[in-house]
């Protein structure tokens, strides 16, 4: 039976070391909390990506895009590595600077717009969700035997998260006074009200941007790889490669993350062959660049429709496995982008179409690939290995394999489930796909 220590008092003449407005205590005390730590750093990972799924759900605001995704990921782990580490050395989390991924992440949200009271949402799950596992963690331990461990690590993270709130919140406010102080950032400001539909005077905006919401609007986002020392700010080159396309078009651009760019052109109807156009000016270029492509829409409603169906293509271009091609628009994969986001179901979907073939391996991405290549060939060996610049008898011994050990999988399932399990898979990519066994590793 557990049992309950007595509040811990001051002794007579005996300063204590740490104290917080949330909690005090004495020296010896931090061996409690010690233990804790102990019995949740072997599941610390798993948390780390199960804090990360449940703040994804919980603030989709949070999640826009995939810089966005990567900076959150990077931002929970530091402060749940950060605070394990105070709980076995017996530091004070709350005087230890912030860890530098969640004031990126803060910063982040500020050029994004993204709202102050988002993230600090986010800490209050996080809070909510590590106090549950040490609960969790101290229940199913016979080493913690008394309150007083579970005392300190609630105590300790109530400390911790007011303190990364305060630093988080003062890195947002004076990133985002600086970045609305820019031209580029009033732009980028005014853009994100107009895709929010927060915007209080579209006309207003339009005057101000210099930029034609009448029109019918094309979003156009450009990525490119991160310049190294010395070298010339190739995604600005790029943008103007875009924008020479439609010289005479409106346009206008904002960044959508450290290496992406977005341009929408507003068309009083869009050239026949725009589209064409564009993929031979991005092919022909020696630009390391990679273009996304929402439908040309009308009006202010336009505007944010082919943005958000550009920013879905860039989510799916960043998983694509393998890479997709230097331009793709949304017409090429519309089936595709407009699944649901629940990619729980979307990999339910895969592995009971699929089986054994939608593991994440070097082989079966390359059966995968064949096959649904070979498919959209109408199962042509000829055409199959002229798309993948293939020989005809790697394609040949390939479907071979397949038909060998996969045979059963394609048999039993109809056409359009097979396509579409396997477009899933070339643009989702380990997403859905379930992880190796020890003994496939390849």
């Amino acid at each position: 039976m557990r049992s309950q220590r007595r509040p811990v008092r001051a002794r007579e003449g005996h300063k204590r070391p740490m104290t917080s407005i949330f909690v005090d205590w004495e020296p010896g005390d931090e061996a409690a909390a010690a233990r804790i730590a102990a019995s949740i750093l072997p599941h610390r990972e798993e948390f780390i990506a199960y804090l990360f799924d449940a703040t994804a759900r919980g603030v989709p605001d949070l999640v826009r895009d995939h810089d966005q995704r990567t900076l959150l990921y990077a931002s929970i782990a530091e402060n749940t590595v950060v605070f394990i580490a105070s709980l076995q050395d017996g530091g004070d989390p709350s005087v230890a600077p912030a860890p530098p991924g969640a004031l990126a992440f803060a910063k982040e949200l500020a050029r994004k717009d993204v709202s102050l009271s988002a993230l600090l949402r986010a800490y209050r799950i996080g809070q909510a969700r590590f106090t549950a596992l040490c609960l969790d963690s101290a229940s199913e331990s016979e080493d913690i035997d008394d309150l007083t461990a579970l005392r300190i690590v609630v105590g300790k993270l109530a400390a911790f998260i007011d303190h990364i709130c305060e630093e988080v919140a003062r890195a947002y406010e004076a990133e985002r006074e600086r970045w609305i102080s820019s031209r580029s950032g009033l732009t980028q400001h005014l853009v994100r009200r107009l895709l929010d539909g927060t915007a209080e005077d579209v006309t207003e905006a339009q005057k101000a941007l210099a930029y034609d919401l009448s029109g019918t609007h094309m979003a156009i986002d450009i990525s490119v790889p991160p310049p190294g020392p010395g070298e010339s700010d190739s995604l600005e080159q790029a943008r103007q490669l875009i924008e020479s396309i439609s010289p005479h078009n409106s346009t206008i651009s904002i960044p959508t993350g450290e290496s992406c760019l977005c341009v929408w052109i507003s068309f009083d109807q869009v050239p026949v062959g725009f589209v064409e156009q564009l993929r031979e000016t991005v092919g022909s270029s020696v630009m390391p660049m990679q273009v996304v492509v929402g439908l040309p829409v009308p009006g202010t409603r336009g505007f944010q429709k082919t943005y958000q169906q550009a920013s879905r293509l860039r989510s799916l271009a960043a998983s694509a496995m393998p890479k997709p091609p230097k331009v793709l628009t949304y017409n090429d994969i519309a089936p595709i982008a407009m699944l649901a986001d629940d990619i729980g179901d979307v990999k339910a979907f895969v592995a009971e179409v699929l089986g054994a073939l939608a593991v994440d391996t070097v082989r079966s991405e390359e059966l995968r690939e064949t096959l649904r290549i070979y498919l959209r060939c109408h199962r042509s060996l000829a055409a199959t290995a002229e798309l993948m610049s293939l020989h005809r008898n790697t394609v040949r011994y390939r479907i071979h394999q397949i038909i060998e050990e996969f045979g059963h999988v394609i048999d039993r399932t109809d056409h359009y489930s097979l396509i579409s399990a396997l477009e899933i898979c070339r643009w989702y990519g380990r997403g859905v796909l379930d992880s190796p066994g020890p003994a496939n590793p390849e």
